[in-house]
């Protein structure tokens, strides 16, 4: 590519360039920014019309592997920090309908495709994918087999409530197939669980790991919140600690967006008993200095790993992603979602189905295809992914590289290079050339500094059509 001029020259004076140990680095931490599971953010998806999704699966070639997600938006109580689509049911009724939609959207999907897709990974996520009986998980199972090719090295993944694990549902995974458990911890201390309504002593969450160990689910993650109510340094280095019995080898630790104008049921938190931005960056670093110090491998903004672990590897290779699951090592990021408000991916853009259970499912009985938002890429949606995606998942991005790949010109984006300035100035980013490099001391901060690249964000700031979660 030859040598490229630098934009901002690596040696900033040093008289405007200070460190970030100088800076009043709270306030970066209050900003808002996306989370980037996706570019653009679902806050900017438009109408994607079932014909059009129907299209895309059409354009998908034998040769091209997939991903598939299956969405469960039910749970049997709500935990009141949850942000995800559910509902709470205390009969298992609406179930069976429910799974008898999911097997007719993926015989409808089945259908627009026209052949049987390899998968390389197969997600249940939720609400909670363990309300499901066995007999309706073998139905499901069945079904999906016989529209998509399940391969023996499919990585097979399931969320899971540590309350809910019986010795059925073990043994149903286990014969299905199910190679890795996701468990939602989320702390352990008493006081934090009956704050958050979710009470799950160690020991119930320790037999949970026996159980599906000894059906041989050896494979597991753990999901762990920092800013929780009451929440404190103390307490949670004690869950961290009683977590590191449970030798997990995946452990994810989500910042909590405490939003009660979006998700009314989180107004049930007295705010007063949340940590304040300094508290709970702090809490972020004690999580991460512990985990490390525990032999995992920090990935991206939230993850952690274990050296052995595929997510390791993909960091060492060059080849970890971001998605809407978050940080993944499969070979793609094309992924068919199946269930109310799940999210598929594929070339051409990305498709929501419609949120609501009962909509979703009435909409299949009139059978049309759930989607109802999403975006079609276009314009330079894909480069400004791919550097997107290039600062979540290794904090550094070439730009210059980017631009070559993709047939722009070197100074494509040099207007949003130097909108880094601020950045630059603060000691939190440094621009080599056309390479930028996060330097700062919070891994979240990062999503600030890859919000300057994305063209929807900026062009929404101000106008109240955009409301993000903050960085910390």
């Amino acid at each position: 590519m030859g040598t490229v001029t630098p934009l901002i020259p690596s040696a900033t004076p040093q008289a405007s360039r200070r460190s970030w140990q100088e800076q009043d680095i709270l306030s970066w931490l209050g900003q808002e920014a996306p989370r980037y599971t996706s570019y653009p953010s679902a806050h900017h998806f438009t109408p994607v019309p079932p014909d059009l999704y129907g299209q895309w699966l059409g354009n998908l070639t034998p040769d091209k592997s997939i991903g598939l997600y299956v969405h469960v938006p039910f749970c049997e109580q709500m935990c009141y920090f949850c942000g995800c689509n559910t509902q709470i049911t205390r009969r298992y009724t609406p179930l069976v309908p429910y799974v008898d939609h999911l097997i007719a959207e993926a015989r409808m999907v089945g259908e627009k495709l026209g052949h049987r897709p390899r998968v390389h990974s197969l997600h249940f996520g939720g609400g909670s994918p363990g309300i499901v009986e066995p007999v309706d998980m073998g139905r499901l199972f069945e079904a999906l087999h016989q529209h998509f090719d399940l391969t023996q090295a499919a990585e097979i993944s399931i969320e899971l409530d540590p309350r809910r694990v019986t010795a059925a549902k073990a043994a149903t995974y286990a014969a299905l197939g199910v190679n890795r458990v996701s468990l939602g911890v989320q702390d352990t201390d008493m006081a934090v669980q009956r704050a958050i309504n979710r009470v799950q002593p160690i020991e119930q969450i320790r037999a949970s790991v026996d159980l599906l160990r000894s059906y041989g689910l050896e494979a597991l993650g753990i999901d762990l919140i920092y800013g929780l109510p009451l929440q404190t340094a103390e307490s949670l280095t004690r869950t961290l600690h009683e977590v590191e019995s449970l030798e997990a080898a995946r452990i994810s630790v989500f910042s909590y967006a405490h939003v009660p104008w979006f998700k009314k049921h989180q107004s049930l938190i007295d705010a007063a008993t949340l940590p304040d931005i300094g508290t709970k960056a702090a809490l972020a670093q004690r999580l991460s200095d512990i985990l490390t110090a525990q032999g995992y491998d920090a990935i991206g903004i939230d993850h952690f790993a274990r050296p052995e672990d595929g997510l390791s590897r993909a960091l060492k290779t060059g080849t970890l992603r971001r998605n809407f699951m978050g940080y993944t090592d499969m070979p793609n990021d094309r992924l068919i979602a199946l269930g109310a408000s799940s999210i598929s991916e594929l070339d051409e853009g990305i498709v929501q189905n419609i949120p609501q259970a009962t909509t979703y499912q009435n909409t299949l009985d009139k059978g049309q295809l759930a989607s109802r938002t999403g975006w079609v890429y276009g314009g330079d949606d894909r480069l400004r992914r791919t550097i997107i995606s290039d600062l979540m998942c290794y904090f550094r991005s070439d730009i210059a590289a980017r631009l070559h790949q993709q047939g722009y010109a070197p100074d494509y984006l040099d207007a949003d290079i130097a909108a880094l300035s601020p950045y630059i100035e603060a000691g939190l980013v440094t621009v080599t050339g056309r390479q930028v490099q996060f330097d700062g001391p919070y891994p979240m901060l990062v999503r600030t500094v890859a919000c300057t690249f994305d063209a929807y964000a900026r062009a929404a700031h101000g106008e109240g059509t955009a409301r993000y979660s903050k960085v910390v």
